[in-house]
């Protein structure tokens, strides 16, 4: 494996990438599947009087290489690694965007918001900067059915949007941020203080976030003896939020301790567990090193007790969910 790419190289995956942002937009240039079938949310009771709904909102198609990158090119300098996927055609079929509401005890917590069927309309950029909303359709394809949106997501939990009791975002990518507009004009928002750090080529929809003080920032100040520095969201201290950064370096997730198991809710760190078993790379990083270090952590809270990772895109989430609330009720 090499870690760098030759001149002559790099000039090809740039001028590819910029072929690509001339093009059309990814939706027309591969054909388009039929949407997926709608699912309906679903409840795992964890124990300790915590149940986990699996919200399935919106879908997404990406490039293979943003999925994953070939190995021979899985060590590229984070800046030649955009233009790298960009250089990709081959599209994966239709993802699963997974949000999640944590209904505690203390309080109803929902994980990202899923996306929207506006994707891509004027509406949905309204005021994100043009270039960034006229490349994001050249970059994804994402929608969602009539009938898959948040509201009735989670009226089908029985819960109302004013009962939201805290929204936190693992990060401000299209499909975690779709319908944010849909939450309750006074549920709070919890991001990373990374993350609000606009960066070039960073994909992040700031503009798409609240204004005024419903936008709260993470603070990580109590010491986890797994997790180092993470920030509680209940005072029983069961559920709470840690950094996984890589993929965005203020990407965030969110852990629901269970005494002997534990759920990490963990966004885009990775698309699945193989691929932090394999330390593989996606090509939507914006660290590789950063990506790699939040792998390590993943897996070191493996080795001391297990841990399901729930990924937004993972199609086995469900399944494995099923077998860990199974044996969770059996502990």
């Amino acid at each position: 494996m090499v870690n760098s790419v030759s001149f002559p190289k790099k000039l090809y995956y740039v001028a590819r990438m910029i072929g690509a942002f001339a093009g059309p937009a990814i939706a027309r240039w591969s054909t388009r599947p039929a949407l997926p079938a709608t699912s309906t949310p679903v409840a795992f009771t964890l124990g300790n009087g915590i149940k986990l709904w699996h919200l399935p909102i919106g879908v997404v198609r990406v490039r293979e290489w943003h999925r994953e990158l070939p190995r021979e090119l899985a060590e590229v300098d984070d800046g030649l690694r955009f233009p790298v996927m960009m250089s990709n055609t081959s599209i994966t079929g239709w993802l699963e965007c997974a949000a999640w509401l944590i209904d505690h005890p203390e309080r109803y917590i929902l994980v990202d918001t899923g996306e929207s069927i506006s994707f891509g309309t004027p509406d949905y950029f309204k005021g994100v900067p043009k270039m960034l909303s006229n490349g994001y359709p050249k970059i994804i394809d994402a929608t969602a059915a009539n009938e898959n949106v948040l509201t009735q997501a989670l009226s089908s939990a029985g819960v109302s949007h004013g009962d939201i009791d805290l929204c936190v975002l693992t990060h401000t990518h299209s499909d975690h941020i779709g319908n944010i507009d849909q939450l309750d004009h006074s549920t709070p928002i919890l991001v990373s203080q990374q993350e609000l750090a606009p960066v070039g080529r960073g994909g992040r929809l700031l503009a798409k976030l609240p204004q005024g003080e419903r936008v709260k920032t993470t603070a990580l100040t109590q010491q986890h003896n797994i997790f180092g520095n993470v920030m509680p969201l209940t005072k029983s201290n069961d559920v709470f939020v840690i950094s996984t950064p890589g993929h965005t370096v203020g990407h965030q997730s969110v852990v629901i301790d269970l005494g002997e198991r534990q759920i990490v809710i963990a966004g885009d760190a990775a698309f699945d567990d193989q691929q932090v078993l394999n330390k593989a790379i996606p090509g939507i990083v914006e660290n590789r090193q950063l990506t790699l270090q939040t792998y390590e952590a993943l897996l070191r809270a493996q080795q001391a007790k297990p841990t399901l990772n729930l990924f937004t895109h993972d199609s086995t989430n469900r399944r494995k969910l099923s077998e860990f609330s199974r044996l969770n009720s059996q502990a």
